[in-house]
């Protein structure tokens, strides 16, 4: 047996008014299944709430009322169909774009809840220890250099754009802002990285951070510089080696605050 819902219960389940129900009635856009003939009453059924969700979604695209209305009153069906494929993408764009927002707020959920465990002590400009870390494979970005909320915010944005659209879809990033300062006979460069939680096998500008023994240590903004000139001359002295490279995680601490987890890599294995 066919279900009907009366005008009021239509109007909850579609999140909307009567009234709105009413007025889509008198221009046309919505007809009820059916109209009880002597009470007047509207009924609705499964197939009106459908329409009402692509209705309520077109008009949350700013889309005026009689454009709706001519979608659903057009004979084509290869229009209608080109119409709902559009919206289908359209809403697919959006979970995705949720999805991202989940994961960002998901890590500075994470984020802020490490900076619980990390007690003041330990941020010094020459405290360090040891870790193993796994192998992490990275995209740089080149075009941000400096830690700014300007360029935290860039990011995301501009790594996929850097990729290109083609391989958008095989690339999957963490959230996390990092900085890789590598040294050099010249000099030394300075560059964001996003490290990758899926990529393509054969993919052309990514970069390897390999598993091994780091040395580690947190510090301010303030202690940043001297903190990397110390880690710099602690691996020199007590284990011998030349750092060839820098890794600066970032871990914010307030809305407009992070500190630095800093990281050097003492052995592969």
């Amino acid at each position: 047996m066919k279900t009907y819902y009366s005008i009021g219960e239509t109007a909850k389940l579609a999140s909307t008014t009567i009234e709105t129900l009413r007025h889509y009635d008198r221009i046309s856009l919505l007809k009820p299944a059916k109209v009880d003939s002597h009470s007047g009453y509207r009924y609705y059924s499964d197939k009106e709430l459908v329409y009402l969700n692509v209705i309520n979604f077109c008009k949350q695209k700013n889309m005026p009322l009689n454009i709706i209305k001519d979608v659903f009153t057009n004979d084509s069906f290869e229009y209608i169909i080109d119409f709902l494929k559009l919206t289908e993408d359209k809403i697919d764009e959006e979970i995705k774009q949720l999805h991202k927002t989940k994961l960002q707020l998901l890590s500075l959920r994470e984020q802020y809840e490490s900076q619980k465990l990390l007690s003041p002590e330990q941020l010094s400009d020459n405290s360090f220890s040891s870790k193993q870390i796994e192998q992490r494979v990275i995209v740089k970005i080149h075009s941000l250099q400096q830690p700014s909320i300007e360029n935290f915010n860039q990011m995301q944005e501009i790594v996929y754009h850097q990729i290109g659209d083609s391989m958008r879809n095989q690339f999957v990033f963490d959230q996390s802002a990092n900085i890789i300062t590598t040294f050099e006979p010249t000099g030394s460069q300075s560059a964001f990285f996003s490290v990758c939680e899926k990529y393509p096998a054969l993919a052309d500008g990514i970069s390897i951070l390999p598993k091994g023994e780091y040395l580690y240590g947190f510090c301010s903004e303030e202690q940043r510089n001297v903190a990397i000139e110390n880690m710099i001359k602690h691996a020199r002295n007590e284990y011998g080696i030349e750092i060839p490279f820098i890794i600066q995680s970032i871990i914010f601490t307030g809305m407009f605050q992070w500190v630095y987890e800093i990281q050097a890599l003492l052995e592969c294995n």
